[in-house]
């Protein structure tokens, strides 16, 4: 997971250099990645769940179910998809390597 963390810092780290999201994004992003080390797992799985379920306005249970699916995945491929996602959420300026 440190890996897509790093990665996902880095690229919305060239987003905000590009003016396409607020500073405030990257800002978040860090903080809530700090706090979720400091929680046990399972509070930041719950807590990860309910943010997306609000975000994509969606049902908890749907959200559960489709993260466990994704969990079943061997690790390659889930870290695959989870950039895949980013990259779809985030603008589609240019995609420089991190």
């Amino acid at each position: 997971m440190e890996s897509f963390e790093s990665w996902l810092l880095c690229r919305v780290a060239r987003a905000v250099e590009a003016g396409e999201v607020s500073v405030d994004l990257l800002t978040e992003l860090q903080a809530e990645f700090e706090a979720a080390r400091d929680r046990p797992q399972e509070q930041s799985h719950a807590d990860a769940v309910q943010d997306i379920a609000v975000e994509l306005q969606m049902r908890m249970e749907e959200v559960e179910t489709g993260l466990a699916a994704l969990e079943t995945q061997p690790r390659v491929i889930r870290e695959v998809l989870m950039r895949r996602i980013a990259e779809a959420w985030l603008p589609k300026a240019e995609h420089a390597v991190c």
